[in-house]
């Protein structure tokens, strides 16, 4: 049964159109080059990658334990697991998953390790390493087709599936290292380089790690800084902070009622100064609670927004934005 099953997929996979096809390739080189996925020779190959098959239980929970930057980690710690039929080669990986109430057996010691994996057993654990957790109540095991549709994991073909092939589940990481984790602008990708986990500069060059837009400020970052009020002064408009934020790495965008969103800097027309740096309680890091703007004219009606970030130099981790205000 285990032959058809292989051959069925091989047929259907040589008769993808050339551009599919190419496009599946495309991606496994990418994941492959990253060190997200192995095949079994010692170098890439399409034939090692055994496309044309079903992915086992043992090989999904492998590509996530790599998803999520682990594989390292896993094999140093060389967790136990009860589990008696999962093979020599992945055991330091279920071991730390299973330790980390990430993967159950199918009973107390049997794993189910050559079992074929499902899309949607496959999806829930995706999500998972996106950051939602069905333990928490973001989503039910029933529910993760509709999640993983809603957020562009999932599209409509893959989710009429039940068995995991792998070529499928290749297409499914390559989406999700451009997604972003929940309630963040910093995509997986971003994370698994900042991590140590993936090669920044091979990432960048492949295209997956992309520096975000300017417009990305004014995009769906949670609200978690409080609120502003502009205020115009002779001369120069005063942001005021309905909080204080530490000073390093608050960066402030401004929009007209025509054209895009630009960054304020500290020099150029118009530019900002932030206001005195306050240490509060005695503490060593520095606050502000006011940001001014000046070279604008009196007449021009602008919203501004103030994001924190984790640098002054990108924008790639956005960890809130104040309210907006307008002038």
């Amino acid at each position: 049964m285990k032959k058809r099953i292989a051959l069925f997929l091989a047929v259907l996979l040589l008769s993808l159109p050339a551009s599919a096809l190419a496009g599946i390739e495309e991606d496994a080189r990418d994941l492959y080059d990253l060190g997200l996925l192995r095949g079994t020779g010692s170098t890439f190959s399409v034939e090692g990658l055994e496309l044309g098959r079903y992915a086992t239980r043992t090989e999904a929970c492998i590509t996530i334990l790599r998803m999520l930057g682990k594989e390292e980690k896993a094999a140093y710690q060389k967790n136990a697991h009860p589990f008696t039929d999962v093979p020599d080669w992945a055991g330091d990986g279920i071991g730390w998953l299973y330790e980390n109430y990430l993967v159950n057996g199918v009973s107390d010691t049997y794993f189910g390790a050559q079992d074929t994996a499902t899309v949607q057993q496959f999806v829930t654990m995706l999500l998972r390493v996106l950051g939602y957790s069905d333990a928490k109540g973001d989503f039910t095991y029933a529910q993760s087709f509709s999640l993983a549709t809603s957020i562009q994991l999932l599209d409509m073909a893959t989710a009429q599936k039940t068995e995991l092939s792998r070529w499928d589940m290749i297409s499914l990481c390559r989406r999700a290292l451009q997604l972003p984790i929940k309630n963040s602008s910093r995509t997986l990708i971003r994370k698994l380089c900042d991590e140590g986990a993936v090669e920044e500069a091979l990432a960048r060059e492949k295209g997956i790690l992309k520096a975000p837009s300017v417009s990305d400020a004014f995009g769906d970052v949670q609200e978690i800084l409080g609120g502003i009020s502009v205020i115009r002064e002779e001369g120069y408009i005063r942001i005021h902070l309905e909080r204080p934020l530490e000073h390093y790495g608050v960066r402030v965008f401004m929009q007209e009622e025509s054209g895009g969103p630009r960054e304020l800097k500290g020099w150029g027309t118009p530019y900002m100064v932030k206001g005195e740096v306050e240490y509060l309680g005695g503490g060593s890091a520095g606050y502000i609670r006011d940001i001014y703007v000046y070279g604008l004219a009196s007449d021009r009606s602008c919203e501004f927004i103030v994001l924190k970030t984790s640098s002054e130099g990108e924008l790639y981790l956005i960890t809130g934005k104040t309210g907006t205000a307008w002038s």
